[in-house]
């Protein structure tokens, strides 16, 4: 199967010229763009916007054609991209446990990570977005990477950042957190930190930034986002105590991300939390924490309710949640399947509970 954007570029399933009379029909009304990737030059410098843009409408045709030929929302593709991406990052971290650090053919898989995931999100593939999770039996690191590496994409693609800037973001999204698994007997141990094994795991930002200046290619955007990510817009932060627009955009984005994915996943000390809890606790007593406008975008994108988790109403009913309604992620669209007595119901009764105030979701 030709890889989905081998399709915009005009290939068919054999890669060969696809559509010929209307290429020719195209090229002489829309100048050639470049293909949706990351070009490794990115890295050193940001990319030069193109000074002619692409014939939308045909721009759309390709996109529609790609749609019908693959899909977007595929189950297995999308378990296909999350678990080569998580193979991705622990093959990254055992190098750097045996001391030998990313070569070029690490790297290498590592922007072809960043492609692939920015292709199928880009493409809106809310499965691969919902899809964070981390398995109970494995280390947590790998799983944590690559979901803050994807729920970072889709808050930068919200904002409207352009190949460059979700590249920086990609990058920094990978290797933020390498640092930690320096610590890693310490972070499975069952129990919280003392107030000396925080100073001490804190030190993880320090080992992250070693290991990325030894690439030597890295951006200084994506380090001076590695080095502020858990900095705070009210200077609670650290290292250095950072408050506001001193902050680096990108690590506005890392620490909100990465904050909300360890709240919302198990650890050998604590549960996680639901989705809706850790929404709550951001935009409550973490609400100083993090840039408004950041948390504006999240919350909109985010799925409070993931498509297809159960549900208890105040009127002590069971649903499953269809869908999301932009704007409103505590009011999705809920499908009823049990009524109070805890009898399943027949026939199927849909509910869009952002367009009216009864009932609510309890649990």
């Amino acid at each position: 199967m030709p890889r989905m954007f081998d399709i915009l570029r005009g290939k068919n399933a054999d890669g060969d010229p696809a559509g010929a009379d209307e290429k020719q029909k195209a090229e002489k009304t829309a100048p050639k763009s470049e293909p949706l990737s990351f070009p490794k030059e990115i890295l050193k410098a940001p990319a030069p916007e193109p000074e002619e843009r692409e014939d939308q409408s045909l721009v759309s045709k390709k996109l529609i054609f790609a749609v019908k030929q693959h899909g977007v929302d595929n189950q297995e593709r999308a378990d296909e991209i999350y678990e080569d991406a998580v193979a991705n990052v622990k093959g990254l971290l055992t190098r750097i446990r045996g001391g030998a650090g990313p070569d070029q053919a690490c790297m290498d898989k590592i922007y072809e990570l960043l492609d692939t995931v920015f292709n199928q999100l880009v493409m809106g593939d809310n499965i691969l977005f919902n899809l964070c999770e981390t398995k109970e039996e494995e280390a947590s690191l790998p799983y944590h990477i690559v979901n803050v590496l994807i729920l970072s994409t889709v808050i930068g693609l919200s904002m409207g950042f352009n190949k460059s800037r979700l590249s920086h973001l990609g990058l920094a999204s990978i290797f933020y957190d390498v640092g930690m698994d320096s610590f890693r007997e310490l972070a499975e141990e069952p129990r919280s930190f003392t107030a000396e094994q925080r100073e001490r795991v804190k030190s993880h930002i320090g080992r992250s930034l070693e290991i990325v200046g030894s690439i030597g290619s890295i951006n200084e955007v994506v380090i001076e986002t590695i080095l502020m990510h858990h900095e705070r817009m009210n200077g609670n932060g650290y290292p250095t105590g950072l408050r506001g627009d001193d902050i680096n955009p990108y690590a506005k984005i890392l620490g909100l991300v990465d904050t909300y994915e360890a709240l919302t996943h198990t650890r050998p000390h604590r549960e996680g939390m639901n989705t809706h809890k850790a929404v709550r606790l951001l935009i409550g007593s973490m609400k100083g924490d993090f840039d408004s406008d950041v948390m504006k975008i999240f919350i909109n994108k985010m799925s409070v309710y993931p498509i297809g988790s159960i549900v208890t109403l105040d009127t002590d009913e069971v649903a499953r949640v269809v869908s999301v309604q932009p704007g409103s992620p505590l009011r999705p669209v809920i499908m009823i399947l049990r009524n109070a007595n805890g009898v399943n119901v027949k026939e199927k009764i849909v509910i869009d509970l952002s367009k009216q105030d009864f009932p609510a979701i309890k649990d």
